[in-house]
């Protein structure tokens, strides 16, 4: 069975390094990326990524194809990698697939979870707080947030779900990293999260599917309005 990808919330910012160098560096340029610490369209320069992280181009390489394969980084001839420029259209289909798996998902979890994944999201559902000018706890926040979907999908014992779910859970909240489209209020996605772990209790599959969708689609419209208000096309 093919292992799930690490998603933001498994990866360490402080990492340091593992045994494999292309894991480490897949791992320090995946955080970077999602964090946008590297700028979405940002050209990367192999020798200058080779010289900061002290590692030669053909474990560097190594790393960003697989970052390619995730498309978070695009190879173009003669110009090397850029980190994957956000788009209006990228994230309409981007929330096009979060509308169609994690409604599905919190409905599987509410036939699958057992009662101690049950209580561990209770635990994870509300989001840490949210001081807006405060970066550390906006990164508290995202993290907060990712915990409970990861644990969610890992109920229903699926990997191929697991990688599709958090893949586009991290891409989502890109744009947040630049200040475009942040969820400003806490208590509100809490809220929806302690529905789903309430339609998790009492197994109603529709009810958790249902609240599910309405949480995505909120997320998607103050997203989708932030980055048209901020002039992308």
């Amino acid at each position: 069975m093919t292992s799930p990808r690490p998603s933001l919330i498994e990866i360490d910012p402080d990492t340091r390094r593992p045994v494999s160098l292309p894991n480490h560096i897949y791992a320090t340029l995946k955080q970077r990326i999602l964090t946008c610490q590297l700028k979405p369209g940002e050209r990367l320069i192999e020798k200058d990524l080779c010289d900061e992280l002290e590692v030669s181009r053909t474990p560097l390489r190594e790393a960003l194809n697989r970052l390619g394969n995730e498309d978070l980084v695009v190879f173009q001839p003669n110009c090397g990698y850029t980190v994957t420029p956000i788009t209006l259209e990228s994230f309409k289909k981007l929330h096009e697939v979060r509308r169609i798996i994690e409604p599905q998902i919190a409905a599987i979890a509410a036939t699958k979870a057992n009662p101690e994944e049950i209580r561990q999201l209770r635990s994870y559902a509300t989001s840490a707080e949210y001081v807006p000018g405060d970066e550390s706890s906006y990164i508290r926040y995202c993290r907060s947030n990712s915990q409970f979907h990861l644990s969610l999908v890992r109920c229903t014992k699926n990997h191929i779900l697991e990688n599709m779910a958090m893949s586009a859970l991290d891409r989502d909240q890109q744009p947040t990293y630049l200040g475009i489209g942040r969820q400003l209020d806490a208590a509100n996605p809490s809220a929806e999260h302690h529905a789903i772990v309430d339609a998790l209790q009492e197994r109603d599959a529709l009810k958790a599917q249902s609240i599910m969708y309405n949480h995505i689609y909120t997320g998607e419209k103050r997203i989708i309005d932030a980055l048209m208000k901020a002039g992308y096309t």
